[in-house]
């Protein structure tokens, strides 16, 4: 998991003139005008694009619009095609009921979840096991499943990780990959249960319940390799319903939750059953990721390449909504692949001096599990790959007096990006949110599997205005109908974000340093 260098440094000085070159890019930078930042994330969160769900109209006009965005700037189709397809299958719950040990749970209000079987009509039942966190990970030394057999049954499951206090454990307050509800649907899946039911606080989450209404209200989406195991139903449930529904049985939560604090913990029989029937739409979906590619200048180096990644894809439209039923997804993620188009547009003008070539992924269905970055990481050569750059909701606001580099912390990558920081007379800071575990919830954490430096680069939080403009937004606007584009954004962190990007990418070409992974993994690689 290295990427060598063997070109001199003062080669590399002498032959192609850095110094100058780097103020032509600079000027380059300056040069970029407010309405070409505007002109992409308008139009990608207008109405007409209805949500940009992957398999709609709207999602495939996003697809055919960033494939002309990269054919007039002139980017190369990757590998002779500027779309990747990619098929995924999708589940729509029309009607379903739950009950624990037969009381009724409210869908929606109370619990939601969907069910991936191939029936129109389905029911199905088990036994509840407490399986605490439900992580295994030897790096940790730690294993909620204890080789106890829960195949066939339905496990209930903390998110998030035990005792966030202490930093020896699991990162501490950091949210690692264990703790994210997808790894605890991934492990529940390799033990072969039935059902998952997660356990939702605000707290252990890290969004209110709403965000899991609207992320899983509408048509759930899969790679078929995901599909390839036993669980079929996967959900969750307010903590509040599942607790006074344990306490007549005479069973304490609390005291389940001080049990799965321990290494010691084993799953727990909670002589329960879960019953659930309902009715189910499925489909499959024909989807893209869009690739355009800037090869780079240098016969020998052009063939490692880095990639500059941004999901298209947002939650589409809810019928069901009174008013606004359009998840426009402005910030969260048109104005982030405004910020790629934007920083590829300047690379491209500075093409000849570029020695890697440049790699532009919009891919799809990042919301539905990250899937289409997934589907592309796991299609190439991680020996080929520099570093990922993703962008994720960029600051569409005032300037920040700093930048943040979430996952730069696991490689060689932060050191680099501190001293680009530092030059700018800005701060280098850390996501005040990364006991949400952000790392592990955007495109770049896909790269990251494979073995690749990968990072989500941004303007910080310390905004010249004195408010904390990003975390306002994903405690209020992000996941729902009100996140929606205003021209009267000022689009200043947008452009630190697109600056401190380039300048990334053009000492990554004038130095071609070794990037090594640093400290313990906080994640499983997939390679």
């Amino acid at each position: 998991m290295t990427k060598k260098t063997c070109i001199p440094l003062i080669f590399l000085l002498i032959s192609t003139g850095w110094s100058q070159t780097s103020k032509d890019l600079q000027k380059i930078i300056n040069s970029v005008s407010k309405k070409e930042m505007q002109s992409t994330l308008e139009f990608l969160s207008s109405d007409l694009l209805e949500g940009r769900a992957p398999g709609t109209r709207g999602g495939e006009l996003a697809e055919q619009y960033m494939k002309s965005v990269y054919k007039l700037l002139d980017f190369e189709p990757y590998e002779g095609n500027y779309f990747q397809p990619f098929t995924l299958k999708g589940f729509k719950i029309n009607q379903l009921s739950m009950t624990l040990n037969n009381t009724p749970c409210r869908y929606y209000d109370e619990f939601i979840a969907g069910y991936t079987g191939n029936e129109k009509q389905f029911s199905l039942s088990g036994k509840v096991v407490f399986a605490g966190f439900g992580i295994i990970s030897p790096d940790w030394n730690w294993n909620d499943y204890k080789n106890t057999s829960v195949a066939g049954k339905i496990v209930l499951i903390r998110v998030n990780e035990p005792d966030p206090s202490n930093p020896e454990l699991f990162n501490g307050p950091a949210l690692t990959y264990y703790g994210r509800w997808i790894y605890k649907i991934e492990e529940a899946a390799r033990q072969g249960v039935k059902g998952i039911l997660l356990i939702h606080t605000a707290e252990s989450a890290g969004y209110g319940w709403q965000v899991v209404q609207n992320s899983w209200s509408g048509e759930e989406l899969y790679l078929p390799s995901q599909l390839e195991n036993n669980l079929v139903f996967r959900g969750w449930i307010q903590e509040e319903k599942l607790r006074k529904i344990l306490s007549d049985q005479g069973i304490s939560l609390d005291q389940l939750y001080e049990q799965s604090e321990n290494r010691d913990f084993q799953p727990i029989d909670l002589d329960l059953t879960m019953t659930a029937s309902g009715s189910n739409n499925f489909r499959t979906v024909n989807t893209r990721n869009v690739v355009g590619v800037i090869p780079g200048n240098n016969a020998t180096w052009k063939e490692k390449a880095i990639i500059l990644s941004a999901h298209i894809d947002h939650l589409g439209k809810d019928p069901s909504l009174e008013g606004d039923k359009i998840y426009n997804g402005a910030i969260d993620n048109a104005s982030a692949v405004a910020a790629m188009i934007t920083t590829a547009k300047i690379l491209k003008q500075y093409q000849l001096h570029l020695q890697y070539s440049v790699i532009v992924l919009a891919c799809q269905a990042e919301e539905s599990g990250l899937l289409g970055s997934r589907y592309f990481a796991s299609s190439i050569n991680p020996e080929n790959i520099i570093v990922n750059i993703n962008f994720e909701s960029t600051p569409v606001w005032e300037n920040s007096r700093d930048i943040m580099a979430i996952g730069a912390r696991y490689s060689s990558l932060e050191g680099i990006i501190q001293d680009l920081v530092e030059k700018q007379n800005l701060d280098y800071s850390y996501f005040s949110m990364s006991n949400q575990g952000f790392f592990y919830r955007s495109d770049q954490f896909s790269f990251a599997r494979q073995g690749i430096p990968a990072i989500w680069i941004s303007a910080g939080e310390d905004f010249i205005s004195g408010k904390n403009r990003i975390k306002e937004f994903f405690m209020g606007n992000y996941h729902t109908v009100k996140d929606e584009y205003h021209p009267e954004w000022p689009l200043e962190s947008f452009k630190q974000t697109v600056e401190i990007s380039v300048l990334l990418i053009d000492y990554l070409n004038q130095y071609t340093p070794e990037i090594t992974w640093k400290g313990k993994m906080t994640f499983p690689v997939d390679n």
